[in-house]
């Protein structure tokens, strides 16, 4: 039986094998009803960049990180890759773990159990389940903090905070 191609248009794929448009986002069996998925876009596996698997730093968030005791802000300051490290986004702040790449999937249930422990200890509070996300990190400084309320451009160009 044909199959039909999901396209710009629809192009019927007959037994002679014949299609007359190119791009294709997947096709259906009309014999059995199931899908093939596939993707034809130029897509690539990054199979060394790193992962960062963290939870977005919010106002309360970022109070506690900012009042902890000095004791516990080794817990977060990034100088060990055992514990949490803060990254910025363009912007948004997120605190979490970096992870090799090709990490095994088994392994990221142990390690939001981890990074829940351990924010439990400097900034207590519910943390949702579903507000782990896993980023991929690009190599390079990170971008310019956004000024505060009230703050702003000093007269040399640098900012206060």
């Amino acid at each position: 039986m044909s199959q039909l191609d999901f396209s710009f248009g629809f192009a019927f794929e007959f037994a002679f094998g014949f299609s007359w448009l190119a791009f294709d986002f997947g096709r259906i069996d009309l014999a059995f009803g199931s899908m093939i998925t596939y993707l034809p876009f130029h897509m690539r596996i990054e199979t060394e960049r790193k992962l960062f698997v963290c939870i977005r730093v919010d106002n309360k968030m970022r109070d506690q990180l900012e009042h902890c005791a000095a004791r516990d802000k080794m817990y977060f300051d990034g100088s060990n890759p055992q514990y949490l490290q803060v990254i910025r986004s363009v912007e948004e702040a997120f605190i979490g773990k970096i992870v090799d790449a090709g990490a095994a999937a088994a392994s990221m249930d142990d390690l939001k159990r981890n990074i829940f422990s351990i924010l439990t200890k400097v900034a207590p509070g519910r943390h949702r389940d579903d507000a782990i996300k896993v980023f991929a990190l690009d190599d390079g400084d990170p971008p310019p903090l956004p000024p505060k309320e009230g703050e702003g451009e000093t007269n040399d160009g640098s900012y206060t905070y």
